[in-house]
């Protein structure tokens, strides 16, 4: 018989959706398709989460004392407690753990609260000492972020050969392990409109670019424009991904993309940790919580997909 596996939540900003939509997919029951593989644990407040008596033996609320009520506290708290619990668990010679789901943040209110990490993905990377990519997962369209959080004018200097080599052998690994693909194939978004048009907008893919794709055996630099185009079509059309992943040089490149074509229900996984981490393909939203119009259907992806990789 197969043990099952514990699956870690956080809700994240308490005055987001993400606690409401929680709320809500126990109340509907959602999360009961995962009870013959997996048990929950929520970090966060007894006060503010509602498991109904028939499901209290599969999701149980790991009641953090004196949260305070400003919410960037609040949020980091639940997932500083969530993450310890994930370490410790993992490492442990009977890991049971299938990973972390977490709810969404404003990093806004982090930093007012005095946190000077620029998202969830970095506090992982700090805490647990690994350098994690941050990859959306929509069907099989996979898309790694070269780089993150940072101004666009930064985007060249950071994306170092280190940086890529880092970031390639990662996905490789993840590739490996969790889907099975030995030799994957891999395809770089170029960093200039065209791809610089041979040098015609830019230099860094004829000057560099290129050379490191040939190293690491990936294909491209191709045409920022022409390979989005492609991927989101095969998606659009259920058709087989041309490649097995694609890298995007920095975050807009393609997350506005990703955000529309799948209307917010591609996975945001942080691979390179010591366990699996997945986060719905959305924001707080603020301005839509108590409306009832938030989504459930984005942070269920994230739980489906956490335990199927697990």
């Amino acid at each position: 018989m197969q043990k099952k596996k514990t699956i870690a939540l956080t809700y994240g900003d308490p005055k987001g959706i993400g606690l409401e939509i929680l709320n809500k997919l126990i109340a509907e029951g959602s999360l009961t398709e995962f009870f013959s593989n997996n048990d929950f644990v929520i970090f966060g407040s007894t006060d503010l989460i509602d498991i109904p008596t028939n499901q209290k033996a599969f999701i149980q609320v790991h009641n953090i004392p004196n949260l305070p009520e400003e919410s960037g506290a609040h949020s980091f708290l639940c997932l500083d407690n969530a993450i310890n619990f994930c370490l410790n668990l993992c490492l442990s010679p009977n890991n049971s753990l299938a990973g972390l789901v977490t709810g969404p943040i404003s990093k806004e209110r982090w930093s007012q609260a005095g946190h000077k990490w620029t998202g969830q993905t970095e506090l992982l990377g700090f805490k647990s000492k690994y350098s994690p990519e941050m990859l959306f997962v929509a069907k099989d369209w996979k898309v790694l972020l070269l780089t993150r959080h940072i101004a666009l004018k930064d985007v060249v200097q950071t994306l170092s050969k280190h940086r890529f080599e880092s970031a390639v052998l990662t996905l490789k690994k993840f590739l490996k392990e969790k889907y099975s693909l030995n030799n994957p194939k891999i395809a770089l978004a170029g960093l200039n409109p065209h791809a610089g048009d041979n040098g015609e907008i830019g230099t860094e893919e004829i000057d560099y670019l290129k050379a490191w794709c040939e190293e690491l055996e990936i294909e491209g630099p191709f045409s920022p424009d022409d390979i989005w185009i492609r991927s989101s079509k095969d998606y659009l059309r259920n058709n087989k991904q041309e490649f097995d992943a694609y890298l995007a040089p920095y975050h807009d490149q393609v997350l506005p993309l990703i955000k529309t074509i799948t209307n917010f229900e591609a996975v945001n996984v942080s691979i390179g940790l010591p366990f699996l981490r997945t986060s719905p393909d959305h924001g707080t939203a603020f301005h839509l919580v108590g409306t009832g119009k938030a989504d459930c259907k984005p942070f269920l992806e994230a739980i489906k997909l956490c335990s199927e990789l697990s």
